[in-house]
């Protein structure tokens, strides 16, 4: 069982779209920087002071965080990528002051970026994705170019895919919106092959069934894809009654499962109150047979993450109608359930302190503390 205690709550005057958690100005201790609607930043204590408000993207949201020490200089930098199609990387001085390192201009809001030595050169290098249908290799020292892919149209999701046989070998792997999975060779961008299917593609990610190593997406066609990476052969779909959403695999003694959430759109409706909707969507849980081990249906996720609370692991998930959820990984049970009066769009956990935070629509910042009981 986990116990879970409300730490401190904080509350913006705007919506609240994600946060990250780390050593912000390099003094020893993590920070939370909170993004928002308008493009202001707000970095805050574990504790929940307030250290700092800054305005990056006037008016234009932020959607992407990362803080990571991106020049190997053992110092942590900030990045940021949002709607104005600008990825910046900053500098955070003791007293909270970010001072621009470098920028990188897209030609529409990033919808993403990872951070990994893609070319084996030693140098961790920068791989952002946008709506303006380019995959981008960026050099972290100057932001400059490395290699880079153009699709027909946006790209919503990119993985990092590295050989069981041979660590070195990497690839990316991305899906857009023009319905194509396309996998490209992390060295110089060659692309090595690609799958279209007729409606756009929203999440990536790889599952090991048996002795078969799967790429699995999914999106506006309903169905999850499930397709052999050596062979590059439809090895199964599964369909779903909503949008899939989101896809990833976690590890629980020795064997794989795999996560699947779907997504409705019903609240886009006016007319209906959102409390008042049932969502058809759900929470699925497969085993590596890709059979159902667990499902929690009338739920439509927003974010979730997998993370180990003392011995045990848990799905954390928060919904679009505001509420936090803990889940048993192994057997599906709902642990915690915290309801929130707005809808949760992000949530991160800190190991060293065991908390965790979630933000809000709302401008909510909620800290809480858990432990295994």
């Amino acid at each position: 069982m986990v116990n879970i205690k409300e730490q401190w709550a904080f509350h913006s005057n705007e919506p609240i779209l994600g946060i990250e958690i780390g050593d912000v100005n390099n003094n020893g201790q993590n920070e939370i920087i909170a993004f928002s609607k308008s493009g202001r930043l707000l970095i805050i204590s574990l504790s929940g002071k307030k250290l700092t408000e800054l305005e990056i993207s006037e008016n234009s949201s932020i959607w992407q965080a990362k803080i990571c020490d991106i020049d190997r200089d053992n110092k942590n930098e900030v990045i940021l990528g949002g709607l104005d199609g600008l990825l910046r990387a900053f500098k955070c001085s003791l007293s909270y002051e970010l001072k621009p390192f470098w920028a990188h201009q897209f030609g529409a809001s990033i919808s993403g970026f990872l951070f990994e030595d893609i070319n084996n050169d030693n140098i961790e290098e920068l791989i952002a994705y946008s709506i303006d249908k380019s995959l981008r290799v960026l050099n972290p020292i100057n932001g400059s170019l490395i290699w880079g892919q153009i699709f027909e149209d946006g790209i919503g999701d990119a993985i990092i895919y590295r050989d069981s046989t041979d660590l070195r070998t990497k690839q990316v792997i991305a899906c857009g919106n023009d319905g194509s999975l396309r996998v490209f060779k992390g060295k110089d961008g060659d692309l090595v092959w690609f799958k279209r299917f007729k409606d756009k593609i929203r999440c990536v990610s790889i599952f090991k069934s048996k002795n078969r190593e799967l790429v699995v997406c999914g999106g506006d066609d309903k169905k999850l894809h499930l397709i052999d990476k050596l062979t590059q052969e439809d090895f199964k779909s599964i369909q779903f009654d909503d949008y899939v959403w989101k896809c990833f695999s976690f590890l629980h003694n020795d064997e794989n499962y795999l996560l699947v959430s779907t997504y409705s759109f019903e609240y886009f409706d006016e007319s209906f109150k959102i409390d008042d909707i049932e969502f058809s969507s759900k929470l699925t849980c497969l085993n590596q047979k890709l059979v159902i081990k667990w499902e929690i249906t009338h739920i439509n996720t927003e974010c979730l993450i997998h993370t180990k609370i003392g011995s045990n692991g848990y799905i954390v998930l928060g919904t679009t109608k505001g509420k936090l959820l803990i889940i048993d990984e192994v057997s599906g049970k709902i642990i915690t359930k915290i309801q929130k009066k707005s809808c949760l769009n992000d949530l991160k956990f800190d190991l060293n302190s065991n908390i965790l935070i979630a933000c809000h629509d709302n401008g909510s910042i909620f800290a809480y503390f858990l432990a295994e009981s």
